[in-house]
């Protein structure tokens, strides 16, 4: 980064904010069954674990499970989430994006996820947290035109009586 991209927050000497992280991986997946089951002490359902490796194999065992049934060309349902299904791909013509050649796409199989109705409508639902109202940009900007009206209670020229305010031209004040 060069000094003229360089935010306020960069500058040496200050705390740099730590930014969240974009996607939810296997090892914050790993973290958040860790402390879910960690304190639990026959309050909640589910195990107690006493390690975090206890969780780490937990979460590798499920991922395990659902791509050996993948694998197996099975569907695999997720209730509240969605469902991953396998599809196969028949050989097509391509064409390489750099060069133009024409070229044989191989078959293969891909994954599929289609996202449950349940969990569209918990990512679509309103906000709990009441939002800030949106401000109009039109009051935000300033008009570049010189007809601008102005308000009848703010005085518009300078204070100081004609004789001391020396050679002026109307009443912006620029001197010329």
């Amino acid at each position: 980064m060069n000094a003229g991209t360089m935010h306020f927050m960069d500058l040496p000497g200050l705390p740099r904010a730590a930014k969240p992280p974009k996607s939810f991986t296997r090892s914050e997946l790993i973290r958040c069954i860790y402390e879910r089951f960690q304190r639990n002490r026959g309050e909640e359902e589910g195990p107690r674990l006493r390690r975090r490796a206890q969780a780490e194999s937990l979460v590798l065992a499920v991922l395990d499970e659902i791509a050996g049934a993948l694998e197996r060309g099975k569907r695999v349902e997720l209730r509240g989430v969605g469902v991953l299904t396998v599809k196969e791909k028949r050989e097509r013509r391509g064409r390489n994006p750099s060069t133009g050649e024409a070229l044989i796409i191989d078959p293969h199989r891909v994954v599929r996820f289609r996202v449950s109705e349940l969990l569209l409508a918990r990512l679509n639902q309103p906000s709990r947290r009441p939002e800030r109202p949106k401000s109009d940009p039109r009051q935000l900007a300033f008009r570049i035109d010189g007809d601008q009206e102005k308000p009848a209670n703010i005085q518009t020229g300078p204070t100081l009586p004609r004789w001391a305010r020396g050679r002026t031209r109307g009443r912006e004040g620029a001197i010329l």
